[in-house]
């Protein structure tokens, strides 16, 4: 029994003292704390909750008090050793507590069985649509929730919420796409970072769309692994964008200038992405003519560093005709073939020759049968150019000359060429 004041009637507001029966609360409490005592098995650590807790709570039941009491109680409830008429008094408590009790005490009950399988569904649910503070722990680390709770809970949730869900140890597809559909920035930051979460294509895509001009969702997007080469693309151009438009408002450099560094280092992130073979270069390359990035100098770029394979897609996808018919007339670099391809394609005259010297060292050095021949192809590339030049100049020259002859307008009255562009 505990004290209490009650009023004397309801006209006045003199009061008596009386003294209440301790509620189902205590009992379930003191209904636990009997059966753990006749239990062999004691809980290490000092988590029994024993009859002097009890008597310390019952004359000073503050929310502090009880929410070390329903600490105790949980790991009492976790240990196994409670018979099972203990173990249905200590959930009937969880109840109590997470219907009736202080914030504090519902946050100790929360952190203590966030992790529990055991715990029945709907405390688990009761708890997750609490106050943040109770919340939180569930939502993130409760295997009780399934995929359909966690997906309505995600329409309520607030942003802390919506984080801490986004964190859990695996997010499933459904759930991942609610998070990203709410849209706030945060949570999509730490789901894009949580290598544990399904993410699919289009998630991604959906991201990109709407957080990839932030760095607090750009950063672990980027590091994401398995990222999607296309998506990496996209992302690269966002930063490029921001970079060209940060330094244009600071008249650091000439419009000109600051235009080929910001091609050029994007140009040379792009081929660096692993983008596969087959079906995958393919789709990579689709993306990258659709946001329009497939350039007569990033084709270029792709030859003169060896990225053959990449070079014959691009070209047959600009010119609109089957990678195995281009692939036929590049292999015949001093022929015919090859120049009407690039007149279809959009791609500047002047690079031809350019190409030619570039087709006729990949042959030489076996290019496309032997991947480590790359660096020697590119020396002997750099070398023949050079030389048609009178002098030699470092690879960084030879990338801007690429960017200055893409300048170069594309065959007049060529539709692909407009197209491509």
């Amino acid at each position: 029994m505990y004290p209490c004041w009650v009023r004397i009637s309801d006209r006045s507001r003199r009061r008596r003292p009386c003294v209440m029966q301790p509620p189902q609360v205590y009992r379930n409490w003191t209904e636990v704390t009997v059966s753990e005592a006749e239990t062999n098995g004691a809980i290490p650590g000092g988590t029994t909750l024993t009859r002097e807790d009890l008597e310390t709570l019952m004359a000073d039941p503050s929310p502090e008090r009880q929410a070390g009491a329903a600490a105790k109680v949980a790991a009492a409830w976790r240990s196994g050793t409670l018979d099972p008429h203990a173990q249905a008094s200590a959930e009937a408590l969880f109840r109590v507590i997470a219907r009736k009790a202080a914030v504090a005490v519902r946050a100790a009950l929360s952190e203590a069985v966030k992790d529990a399988d055991a715990l029945p569904h709907d405390i688990a649910i009761k708890l997750a649509s609490d106050v943040d503070h109770v919340a939180l722990p569930v939502l993130e680390a409760s295997n009780v929730l399934t995929d359909e709770d966690l997906v309505a809970l995600v329409v309520e949730a607030s942003p802390a919420g919506l984080a801490a869900m986004a964190g859990r140890p695996t997010v499933s597809a459904p759930l991942a796409e609610a998070l990203i559909d709410r849209g706030d920035e945060g949570a999509v930051a730490r789901l894009v970072g949580n290598p544990g979460a399904a993410l699919s294509d289009d998630n991604l895509d959906h991201v990109v769309d709407h957080h990839g001009a932030s760095p607090r969702v750009a950063e672990p997007l980027a590091g994401r692994s398995g990222l999607p080469a296309r998506v990496a693309a996209r992302l690269m151009a966002m930063v490029a964008e921001q970079l060209r438009q940060h330094l244009a408002g600071r008249r650091a450099m000439s419009p000109d200038l600051l235009a080929d560094l910001i091609l050029q280092s994007r140009e040379r992130a792009t081929l660096m992405l692993p983008h596969g073979v087959g079906q995958d270069l393919e789709s990579f390359i689709i993306d990258l003519h659709r946001q329009g990035q497939l350039t007569p100098t990033l084709i270029m770029r792709s030859l003169l560093t060896g990225d053959y394979l990449f070079f014959e897609t691009a070209l047959a996808l600009r010119a609109g005709v089957p990678v195995g018919n281009a692939a036929a007339l590049i292999s015949d670099p001093g022929g015919s073939g090859l120049a009407r391809l690039f007149t279809v394609a959009g791609m500047p005259e002047v690079q031809l020759p350019l190409a030619r010297v570039a087709l006729i060292a990949a042959e030489e050095t076996e290019l496309r049968d032997e991947p480590g021949a790359r660096e020697h192809y590119r020396e002997l590339v750099i070398e023949r150019i050079l030389t048609g030049f009178g002098d030699r100049v470092d690879t960084e020259s030879v990338d801007y000359m690429i960017t200055k002859i893409g300048r170069s307008p594309a065959p007049a009255g060529s539709a692909s060429g407009q197209a491509a562009r």
